[in-house]
């Protein structure tokens, strides 16, 4: 069975979303809606014999269409989810979910009343090495998680209508809370605009997870190099995810720091000497794949199944509400704020 998709918004992402609806094999690409008139042009070039709509009311009107993906704005992500599922379609929305936690928490509350699917593009959550990385913490080949930290930095692409967190963040807020499987519970931040006042284009954040666990993340659009980093350190292993790797995305380090007992007993803790440990480096096989198309096929999986996705609603308002706290915190001059729940 395969969900007839319409997409809404053929810019940068829109383009990559409508492929993979095309080419996955739970979805069908009915069609295409954008205001633009090249835009619409370009898409019939690419998908013969698929309708374009210049608004996702034409895309509505369409008894074909079941679902709809919303490759648009974050300002306008509200509004036509709410359209949409109260048209009865199943919404795929772009990350973030929403600008801000309240209407995250409504278009949630919406799918639940109308028993819709509602699912967020937290696209990482569909890449082969972030399976293969949450695997080994939850097998235990880390050891006990002890911080984490990520590095997503570039020069460009510089937008106006978001800053640099809103930009990159929902990706390693996103992988974080994924990889923990628990809440993020206070945060600290500061960020820096140097191009255009009000608009951060650096952020560091500090995270603090419910079980103590540590986490940083960095983000930037103005660095000199495209970075893609999240390292994990466990009190037995370490792993490093590197994304912008095609051969090697995922080491996994057997190094570490550990008590030296090779002298017997000792009267008290603090006569037990530290050392590091380092030993090999285990690149794991990952058959890679693209990520967008096992998010689409999942897509398309839970709108005939009805089971919630990987990355439904409230994945996506788990992400908006750190967000919003590091925004918040990054404010106020880095004071600690607590993560609403």
């Amino acid at each position: 069975m395969t969900i007839g998709v319409a997409v809404v918004g053929y810019g940068y992402w829109g383009v990559n979303l409508a492929r993979n609806v095309a080419a996955a094999s739970t979805t069908e690409l009915v069609g295409i809606a954008d205001p633009g008139s090249d835009r619409r042009e370009l898409a019939a070039v690419n998908h013969p014999g698929v309708v374009c709509w210049d608004t996702l009311d034409g895309a509505l009107a369409d008894e074909r269409v079941s679902a709809v993906v919303l490759a648009t704005p974050a300002s306008t992500h509200v509004d036509l989810a709410l359209a949409s599922m109260e048209a009865g379609r199943d919404v795929l929305v772009e990350k973030p979910l929403a600008e801000t936690s309240a209407d995250a928490a409504k278009l949630c509350d919406v799918a639940a009343d109308r028993g819709r699917i509602l699912m967020v593009g937290h696209t990482f959550l569909y890449s082969p090495p972030v399976l293969r990385l949450k695997e080994l913490i939850a097998e235990g080949d880390l050891g006990a998680v002890q911080y984490l930290y990520s590095q997503r930095l570039s020069l460009g692409r510089i937008r106006r209508d978001c800053n640099a967190l809103w930009n990159f963040a929902p990706h390693d807020v996103s992988i974080m809370l994924h990889l923990l499987d628990e809440p993020v519970m206070e945060v600290t931040a500061k960020g820096f605009s140097f191009i255009e006042p009000g608009i951060d284009d650096v952020c560091f954040a500090s995270l603090t997870f419910a079980s103590g666990v540590g986490a940083n993340l960095h983000v930037s659009w103005i660095d000199p190099r495209k970075t893609r980093l999240m390292t994990v350190v466990g009190d037995e292993k370490m792993a490093i995810y590197n994304d912008t790797s095609v051969d090697q995305p995922l080491w996994l380090v057997d190094s570490g720091v550990a008590r030296d007992r090779e002298f017997g007993a000792y009267e008290s803790m603090s006569d037990f000497q530290w050392r590091t440990r380092a030993g090999d480096i285990l690149i794991p096989r990952i058959e890679m794949s693209e990520p967008l198309r096992h998010e689409v096929t999942a897509f398309g999986d839970a709108c005939a199944t009805r089971v919630p996705p990987r990355t439904d609603g409230a994945h996506g308002l788990d992400v908006v509400r750190v967000l919003e706290a590091i925004d918040r915190s990054a404010g106020a001059g880095g004071r600690p704020v607590e993560v609403d729940r």
